[in-house]
């Protein structure tokens, strides 16, 4: 899935990626013909975070049948789902995870997302799921953007932080949940402009893996 640009070192990003699918892979297979629900959700990680996503699907399906109980506490499959085109099973996922998560803001982007992808962003607005005390920097002021409006709040939450350690992550989560918000939107470029720049962040944890992918989704 990645495309022509490179985001940070998009050679040792490979590499790791590529690690961490061979680990996984080695590890499923080692179970034969019983493989677990773990294992399989372990490889479809691997396989999503680094934008092989329809195979991401597959895995995580697999591993909710073995373990349907699982399936609520999977955000990672709605995201895969996301990518994949499935919008309509992607906002299923997403509010099936606000049962047991009902403080995530990044859920609720997500469901939001999907919505207008499925349908359009009117329709997103009036069925937004509700993420009350997230307190990230700048989850609030993303949860608030949601409705409408413009972008100064969440960049204002940002600038805060400046100077302090919490900035890089607040920065990263910023750019990301504008672009995604703006990718909803229809605003392309925005969400393209955004979404580049926190795919270039230094961070290797799984969102920005996912913004990496995001930002190839994109080109």
């Amino acid at each position: 899935m990645f495309g022509p640009r490179a985001w940070s070192d998009d050679t040792t990003h490979t590499a790791r990626h590529d690690r961490a699918i061979t680990i996984a892979t080695e590890l499923l297979e080692s179970q034969q013909d019983s493989p677990t629900a773990s294992a399989l959700t372990r490889l479809g990680d691997a396989l999503l975070r680094s934008g092989r996503c329809q195979e991401a699907v597959e895995n995580f399906e697999t591993a909710i049948q073995l373990s349907p109980q699982s399936e609520p506490y999977l955000w990672q499959h709605g995201i895969a789902l996301f990518f994949a085109g499935r919008y309509d099973d992607a906002r299923e996922l997403f509010e099936k995870h606000r049962l047991v998560n009902p403080h995530d803001v990044e859920n609720a982007a997500w469901h939001f997302l999907c919505v207008a992808k499925a349908q359009d962003v009117d329709r997103a607005r009036k069925i937004l799921l509700p993420a009350p005390g997230d307190a990230r920097i700048p989850m609030e002021e993303v949860l608030k953007r949601l409705p409408g409006g413009g972008f100064d709040e969440i960049r204002s939450a940002v600038a805060k932080t400046e100077d302090t350690r919490d900035h890089a992550s607040a920065a990263f989560y910023g750019d990301f949940y504008i672009g995604l918000i703006a990718d909803a939107e229809g605003n392309r470029e925005i969400a393209k402009t955004h979404l580049e720049k926190a795919a270039a962040t230094d961070f290797t944890h799984y969102m920005a893996d996912v913004a990496r992918v995001y930002a190839n989704h994109l080109q």
